[in-house]
């Protein structure tokens, strides 16, 4: 099973509009930045959702999916055909919600109204992003 590494995406030469919904002279865009540096967790993320619709293994993929029309709820990528929700926590960041006991509890809330709408999610840190290709894999043959 293939692990992909900063060099991995860097020879995908990103640069060049690999990505079809990103604009081609935003390819890596400001979102992805963390403290002025890219966040290559979310740019790896990305990729591979890229290469897994141009293999076939996935239909599709949306980046900042609305899930819940009564809420501003939104996952950092899904599957929707799939109903699978990608979730990056970027818990290392200065100005990150999600380690204070409110942002967290709103987590628990989206997680928790995300299964009660029949979707799986899918979460991951700057640790642990490279089990997701692997993730997808094992959940898609199910």
């Amino acid at each position: 099973m293939k692990s992909w590494s900063k060099k991995d995406i860097e020879k995908l030469n990103l640069g060049n509009n690999l990505h079809e919904n990103t604009p081609k002279s935003n390819v890596l865009s400001t979102k992805y930045l963390i403290n002025g540096k890219i966040s290559h967790e979310k740019e790896a993320i990305k990729t591979i959702l890229w290469v897994l619709c141009h293999e076939g293994l996935i239909s599709e993929y949306v980046e900042e999916h609305k899930f819940a029309n009564d809420r501003k709820y939104r996952f950092d990528w899904a599957i929707p055909d799939l109903k699978i929700a990608i979730e990056y926590e970027g818990l290392i960041s200065e100005k990150s919600g999600h380690t204070t006991i409110g942002g967290y509890t709103k987590d628990c809330i989206k997680y928790n109204l995300a299964l009660i709408k029949g979707w799986k999610v899918l979460r991951y840190t700057a640790l642990n992003y490279k089990n997701l290709e692997a993730d997808l894999k094992k959940l898609i043959k199910k």
